[in-house]
């Protein structure tokens, strides 16, 4: 799209103001960074491991059903509880005990009484 004759004049006037130009260019870096705002300050994990499958929760809709919990409302990943289902498989205790069971996996000392037990992760850029 070619520009008109008064409209490149104008371009050529605006280039020659080098502050006005240079704002122009940092306030569109600045523009461009915050369309990653999502990425940068959520609070929602990027990527979960449960189960040996995959899931990017920042992207989909998971339910709390999904990792083995009760509700079928979006899963809030900030709970104890929500944290041990993804990290254990999904393991019953996790309602009674999260913290001891989340401090047993890291610890690699899960006991092998666990029913499904399968271990998992889930990584955030906001931690």
């Amino acid at each position: 799209m070619a520009l008109s004759p008064l409209n490149q004049r104008r371009w050529r006037n605006f280039k020659a103001n080098r502050r006005a130009f240079w704002s122009l260019i940092i306030f569109s870096i600045l523009y461009g960074i915050s369309l990653c705002a999502e990425l940068v300050a959520n609070d929602k994990p990027l990527l979960v491991s449960y189960r040996g499958e995959l899931h990017t929760p920042f992207l989909r809709f998971y339910p709390e059903t999904t990792f083995g919990g009760d509700f079928r409302t979006e899963a809030n990943y900030r709970l104890p509880d929500v944290q041990c289902l993804i990290v254990t498989g999904g393991v019953e205790d996790c309602f009674d005990r999260p913290e001891e069971l989340m401090a047993e996996v890291e610890a690699g000392t899960v006991p092998t009484d666990l029913e499904g037990f399968q271990k998992g992760w889930q990584h955030c850029l906001s931690e």
